[in-house]
């Protein structure tokens, strides 16, 4: 329900069904009442009257006994879009489903190398400051404290690269989820009753 196209999804398995009572229903035989009231009121010549009518009729009794097997036939179409509306409906969540799975899977793999690249940029940090104090005290070229920097500054932008890499698994969490998605007034309006 949270997701905007399963929730359209499920809409239209529900119309379908009842689509499907309705066409059922119109191979059952139909007694039909008509009728109407009516107030008038009429003023001649200084005279009013009131004329108060009602009238109930005809009645009507319709059954259907010959119809070449239409109407059969518009119960069996009508059952055959219930059953394409619930096959799109269960292949909807199966959707939804297996983007939240896959979202999740992500996002525990970047928690895990998270790690794993925290710990290796604080190694390459402590071996670039090991270098850079080789290098103050004349025990280290020039090459090698580049080397460290470099290779320090690879470590960072693989964390930096990671952090990004792990905040697009959680948008991706949360759009798979349904996101802040809510039923807006205009569909609860339109929604068939």
């Amino acid at each position: 329900a949270q997701r905007p196209d399963v929730f359209n999804a499920e809409r239209d398995v529900a119309a379908a069904s009842a689509d499907v009572g309705t066409a059922q229903a119109q191979r059952y035989p139909r007694l039909t009442l008509n009728g109407s009231i009516g107030l008038a009121q009429l003023r001649t010549g200084g005279v009013s009257t009131s004329l108060d009518t009602w009238s109930i009729g005809p009645l009507a009794l319709t059954v259907p006994i010959f119809d070449g097997g239409r109407r059969a036939a518009n119960v069996d179409a009508a059952q055959a879009r219930y059953d394409e509306a619930a096959a799109l409906y269960r292949a909807r969540v199966r959707q939804a489903v297996r983007e939240v799975e896959e979202a999740l899977v992500q996002l525990q793999s970047t928690a895990a190398r998270q790690t794993d690249t925290a710990r290796a940029v604080d190694g390459y940090r402590a071996s670039f400051t090991a270098t850079q104090a080789r290098f103050d005290a004349g025990l280290a070229s020039l090459v090698e404290l580049e080397d460290a920097r470099r290779t320090l500054l690879a470590a960072q932008t693989t964390a930096t690269a990671l952090q990004g890499e792990r905040m697009a698994a959680w948008i991706a969490l949360y759009r798979a989820a349904g996101g802040a998605w809510k039923q807006s007034q205009a569909d609860t309006s339109s929604s068939p009753s």
